[in-house]
């Protein structure tokens, strides 16, 4: 992975500055002060490995690429059982826009997180059984929002039965250790 960085400060931000200043998505240790983000608890200090996705990282043929969403994140431990966690954001400004047809940003971002987990595990990445976490997040949004995300055709239920993704649309989660996640909403 070219984009690994190492974490393990107590509290973890990850943003995403595509659209913001043209840069890219990135984990901090700092709040950042000028762009929402998605935030992760860590008060174990729990160490971490971020891959903050670029354009078209997930190469399937020459020229050719794999849907994908923000970044992935892991214990660096690398154990068989550990929590795996796969992020995407959209910056909406409001519900309105977040869930507006013409976006289809629920339907796109569980998509997106589906065939990102789908490359993982085609490519060896991770185990083809292996349970995930993944957020579909909307950080420019301080009302709850998971009951409105999945109102397609896939339930959470489905993605988890269908996919072994434990998918919620929310903006934070708490790691406690590299066994465990756990997803707030």
């Amino acid at each position: 992975m070219p984009n690994l960085t190492i974490h393990s400060a107590p509290d973890l931000y990850i943003s995403d500055y595509k659209n913001h200043n043209i840069g890219e998505v990135v984990l901090l240790e700092n709040e950042p002060p000028d762009i929402k983000y998605v935030y992760l608890s860590n008060q174990n200090k729990v160490t971490i490995c971020f891959d903050g996705f670029k354009d078209n990282a997930l190469p399937i043929s020459t020229g050719v690429q794999n849907k994908q969403c923000e970044c992935v994140l892991f214990p660096d431990s690398c154990n068989e059982n550990d929590w795996i966690l796969f992020v995407e954001t959209k910056y909406a400004n409001d519900l309105k826009a977040a869930f507006a047809e013409t976006h289809n940003y629920p339907n796109g971002m569980t998509d997106q997180i589906i065939e990102t987990v789908k490359y993982f595990r085609n490519n060896g990445i991770i185990a083809a059984n292996k349970k995930v976490h993944a957020i579909v997040s909307f950080p420019n949004l301080i009302e709850d929002f998971n009951s409105t995300i999945f109102k397609g055709d896939l339930s959470i239920e489905d993605i988890f039965k269908d996919h072994k993704i434990l998918i919620r649309g929310t903006n934070t989660a708490t790691i406690i250790s590299e066994k465990r996640i756990k997803l707030n909403i």
